[in-house]
Parts: structure tokens; sequence; C-alpha cells
């Protein structure tokens, strides 16, 4: 029985390494269409202050706006594998769309802090969905030969987006309202939905047989759910010690210990299909990004509190010194695709690991008094390795793997990289407010009364080096995966075996000098 069929919408051609313009149509309105989840992920986080004299509440409440997004987002992002293959990643995309629209509203309406918690859980699980589902039918359409050019532009929202989020809302709320921090995301959901109902067709069809994974729902979304809410409770309480913190980490880790056992031995396919660590490419590229991920996300904290705190700068002066480090990102993404077919994904996402590590030792020794010029040349650096070590890692992942498991597969490196994510965020805050506290005077001021920019707030200059620190092992530790990632992006795996499941072997066993078959 012959292998090859004929061509079906934007695929067509597969893997001849021409992109067509429904290809580029298609990555585009990805891209576009997850910028505003994303962007939502870091914008709101200048605002708690102004959110909570609002509301007259306290800061301990506000901060749900922020942990509750990033908790819905977290729980179902593992529903986008199933759900795109059952009802089509092109109606899913639409739902997404519309789910994170309406939670958008209704957030730009609140007239409360339990109102705008609520309906940011509405835009979370929206939010949650639009992404791997989108990078999913990306990955179905190009095939691995052309991915990694694509790639380049559909992952600028998920690498772009949270850099320049504290920058666009520290504008807003100085300029606007809070509302506008959501409001802000409706034409881009009107804009999306449009481009995916008229320009977008499904690569591969729903079908009916895709079953849920019930018992591993019930296991990884609490398992998720409290793990991540234990890591924002430590964060946000400087440290493990609440009993209630300690409660949620060790139900979390129980409840994610049995799933993993589980779904390494469940003969349907999981939730979060961890059998595609037997890839080589998918494992060395995940590892790899779930390291940098930590690195990246765990300084949002402290690089603009530094600002803020030491030199006394506005929360719209803080959030414009970071955009060098937004540039450098872009930089990266920009030369990507020349830099790759000069040093391969293996030497470009290592050379980027490196730059990343050089452009972070500045603020590892920071002080009260460092040249802004060279701090911004500094970030600048640490963007461009970021955005060209992550981008190769992604692109090898999603390419290890055949395009019926394109969605398991985006679903389950979205899942990582948001955990990592949330990891970072919260071990660095802990390990910040514990050298803050250290360098405090007797008696005097705490953490939150002490004056910006004060004597005091300059002695405490030197407890944000330790942050820097972890970022940089941790940076250091991904040029490991990425030493043993291919020299370019693999194509998959043939999947002649029932289910298209990995090797026996657990090898990637395609050749990267053929073209994928199609599947009739």
């Amino acid at each position: 029985m012959s292998t090859e069929q004929a061509p079906t919408g934007p695929e067509s051609g597969a893997d001849s390494g021409r992109i067509t313009p429904e290809l580029w149509w298609l990555s585009g309105t990805m891209a576009f269409g997850g910028f505003a989840s994303l962007l939502d992920s870091t914008i709101v986080n200048v605002a708690i202050g102004p959110l909570a004299r609002t509301f007259d509440s306290s800061i301990s409440t506000v901060q749900w706006v922020v942990t509750g997004y990033l908790l819905a987002l977290s729980a179902a992002i593992p529903l986008s594998g199933w759900a795109a293959a059952r009802f089509g990643a092109k109606q899913m995309v639409i739902f997404a769309q519309l789910l994170f629209l309406a939670g958008s509203v209704l957030a730009g309406l609140a007239w409360s802090a339990p109102s705008l918690i609520a309906f940011r859980l509405i835009q979370g699980i929206g939010g949650g969905l639009v992404v791997p589902v989108g990078q999913a039918l990306l990955a179905q359409a190009a095939g691995p030969q052309r991915l990694g050019r694509l790639m380049g532009i559909v992952s600028i929202p998920s690498m772009f987006a949270p850099l320049i989020g504290p920058t666009l809302g520290g504008v807003l709320i100085d300029h606007l309202s809070w509302r506008w921090l959501f409001f802000i995301n409706v034409p881009f959901c009107l804009i999306t939905i449009a481009l995916v109902a008229l320009k977008v067709r499904n690569v591969v069809p729903p079908t009916k047989d895709a079953k849920l994974d019930v018992v591993g729902l019930i296991l990884l979304m609490p398992g998720l759910s409290a793990f991540l809410y234990g890591l924002s409770e430590a964060g946000a309480k400087g440290g493990f010690g609440d009993t209630r913190t300690l409660v949620a980490l060790v139900a979390g880790v129980v409840l994610l210990a049995v799933f993993t056992l589980r779904a390494l031995r469940v003969r349907i396919e999981p939730l979060v299909d961890l059998r595609l660590f037997r890839r080589s490419g998918f494992r060395n590229g995940t590892l790899a990004n779930l390291a940098l991920s930590f690195a990246m996300y765990g300084v949002m904290i402290p690089l603009p509190m530094y600002f803020q705190l030491v030199h006394g700068s506005s929360v719209t002066e803080s959030a414009l010194l970071l955009l060098p480090q937004s540039i450098g990102f872009f930089i990266g993404v920009v030369l990507m695709n020349p830099l790759t077919a000069m040093l391969g994904a293996r030497g470009l996402s290592a050379a980027g690991a490196v730059l990343a590590v050089v452009g972070t030792v500045p603020f590892a020794v920071i002080d009260a008094g460092p040249n802004q010029v060279f701090l911004s040349v500094a970030m600048i650096v640490r963007g461009l390795g970021l955005g060209c070590s992550m981008l190769p890692t992604m692109t090898v992942a999603f390419s290890s793997v055949p395009r019926e498991l394109a969605p398991s597969a985006t679903s389950g490196f979205n899942v990582f990289q948001r955990v990592a994510s949330s990891l970072g965020t919260a071990v660095l805050a802990v390990v910040l407010q514990q050298h803050m506290q250290d360098r405090l005077p007797a008696g005097g001021p705490t953490v939150a009364e002490v004056a910006p920019g004060s004597d005091v707030a300059e002695g405490l200059a030197p407890a944000f080096g330790p942050p820097f620190w972890w970022a940089l092992v941790f940076t250091a530790l991904a040029l490991v995966p990425c030493l043993f990632l291919s020299g370019r992006a693999p194509a998959p795996a043939r999947t002649g075996r029932p289910g298209g499941g990995p090797a026996p072997d657990g090898q990637d066993t395609a050749r990267t000098d053929e073209p994928a078959a199609r599947t009739r």
C-alpha cells in the first residue's frame, strides 16, 4: 500500500523545504494569536500594588490575580493534546480564543478582587490551550524540514511577550487604567478568530478514537495545581516553612509521581505522554529548554525589583530598563535561521547558552552603583543568548516526533516549560527574600518598609546577586543536553507501528535526508 497521498491544506508538499504562502499565514496567525495569552502571564505583575489599593485588599489576596491565571493556564495545557486530536486543532484554537476573550472582557469589568480572580481563571483556561494547540497545528502542517524556519516566527510570543509584559503593563497603569491590562487582549482575540476561521484548515482530521485519560486527568491537574500553588506561596512568603505551603508541595509531588509511574506503563495514550522522552531529540530539547526557562523566568522578579528598590526607579522606568534583554532576544530570533545553517542546532544552542551565562555574570556580582550602560549591554548579550538557545531546542524537540504525535509533544513540552518557569520564579524569589532579610539592620524596617533609593535600600544591593548565581548555574546546566542535540532538526520517526509511538529501542529512527511519508 502506498504511503503517499494527495496534499491536504497547508502541508501540501510537506518536507519539500519550500514554505508556501499558506504556511506563512498559519505561522503568523499562530504567533499573533498566542501573543496576548502569554503577555498576560507578566503584564499584571506590575499592577499588584495599584489593584490592592483599588479594591482595598491585601497584597496576599490580590497576588492571586497572577497566581490564579498561571495555575489555570498550567492545568489546561495537558488537555490540549487530547482536545486537538478529538475536536480538531482549528476548532480548538477558535474555542480557546473565545474563552480567553470572554475572560479578558469580564476581567476588565471586574468590580472586586474575588471577581477579578475568578475571571482570570477563565482567561487562564483559554490561554493554556491557545499556544500548544497552535504549535501542534504548525508542526503538523510544516513537517520537520520547514519547522525550524517557521518556529522562529511562532515562538516569538512564547519567549518575547513575557519579557515586554512588565514594560507595557507599567505604561498602561500610568497612562490609562488597570482595566486596559485586559481590554488590550480584545483586538488580538477578534483578529485571530477571524483569520483562523477564514484561512486555517486542519492538517490531521479530528477523530472520535482519541480517548481522554481520565485517571491521568484526576492525578495530573490537581497535582500540577497543588505543586505550583505551593511554589507560589513559598515565593510570596519567602520560604518553605509555612504548613499550608508544605502540604501543597508534598501533595503535588506525590500526585505527580503517581502520574509519572502510570504514564510510563499505561497502554492508552496518557494525558502527557512521557514516553516521548525515549526520543533523544525530544528529551534533550525539552531538558535544555526546561533549564533555560528556569533561568529566564526566575529573574523576572529580582531584576525589576533591583531597579525599583535600590535605585528608586518608577514602575515604568524599571520596566523600560528591561528592554535591552528583549531587544537581544529579538535579535536572536531574527538571526536564528542563518546561524542554524552555519552552526547547526547543537552549535547554536550551545553558543547561545554560553552567551547567556556571560550576560548573567555582571548581575551576579552587582552592587549599588553599577554602570547602567554596562548592564544594558549585559542584558542584550543575555537576551541574545537565550534567543539563540531556546528556539533551536524547541525546534529540535518538536521536529523529532511524527505529525500525529505533535499535539502530545507540544502539550508535554509546554507543561514542562511552565513548571520550570514557575519553579524558577518561586525559588529565586525565596533566595532573594532570605538574602535581603539577612542584610537588614537589626531592629530596622522590614523589606516591605524599606524606602526605595534610601541608604538601607542601597545596602540591600548585594542581596540581588545570589538569585542571578542560581540563574547562571541553570543556564550552564542547559549546556549538557544542548551538546547532545543533533546537528540539525531531525525528521520524525516512521510511524508504521500501531499508534505511531516511539521505536522499541527508544531511539529516533528517521533519516534526516528523506521526506516523512504522509498518512492517507
